[in-house]
């Protein structure tokens, strides 16, 4: 893999806006749908990156242990679906069932939320607090 180096949104960055659909549920989820919660946790990720691979079982546990206290969570996979087709939305809806993901697995196919957030590389972690924020 080469080398990336991630561009995150400086501290106190706005929440980037995003409307994406879920492909298990088939569900759009617009950023204000997240409004309600003390915090977002906006996680990119993939089915195939060897990091993501390994992280997966311990994302379910991240959210299972703090979205009972308020913490929304959406993951998102901006991976280009031509070069990396396990990345697609059939295979993505699989891997939600799969590993029980509670939160949503948003599918995003123009790379332009990554962008937006600024990242580069799977998996990369964003928390907002509920001003819209990051700490």
């Amino acid at each position: 893999m080469p080398p990336s180096s991630s561009k995150a949104t400086p501290l106190g960055s706005a929440t980037p806006d995003f409307e994406l659909s879920e492909p298990l549920t088939g569900k759009v989820w617009k950023l204000v749908d997240f409004e309600g919660h003390p915090a977002l946790l906006v996680t990119f990720i993939c089915n195939h990156g060897p990091f993501v691979v390994h992280l997966k079982k311990d994302i379910v546990k991240l959210a299972n242990d703090y979205m009972p206290r308020g913490i929304a969570i959406a993951a998102i996979s901006s991976n280009f679906v031509v070069t990396h087709p396990q990345d697609g939305p059939y295979f993505m809806a699989e891997d939600a069932r799969m590993f029980e993901y509670t939160f949503p697995y948003l599918y995003e196919e123009t790379q332009e939320v990554a962008r937006a957030y600024g990242a580069v590389c799977t998996p990369e972690l964003y928390l907002f607090k509920k001003n819209g924020n990051q700490p």
